[in-house]
């Protein structure tokens, strides 16, 4: 699970890096490279990619814990001591 997340994450910065290296983005954008960049630049931007790396990485957690919820159950319960019969 992990190392598809990290494939998808790492897919995804090799295409955003193609595209602004070809300037793509510029064209996508209607806007130049510099104008992007400086709107890219805020405060608002950082939280929107923090709020998707929150999001991300709460929902792969989740399906981990859905997983293994089995799993943790069982650990998490006490199993009763058995009376050993001594004679």
């Amino acid at each position: 699970m992990w190392l598809r997340l990290g494939g998808a994450l790492l897919i995804t910065i090799l295409v955003m890096a193609a595209l602004e290296y070809f300037g793509v983005s510029s064209l996508l954008g209607g806007r130049s490279a510099e104008d992007a960049q400086h709107d890219l630049d805020g405060r608002l931007s950082e939280l929107f990619w923090f709020a998707m790396f929150a999001i991300v990485m709460t929902m792969s957690v989740v399906a981990a814990l859905r997983r293994w919820s089995g799993h943790l159950r069982r650990a998490m319960t006490i199993a009763p001591l058995k009376r050993r019969n001594v004679a």
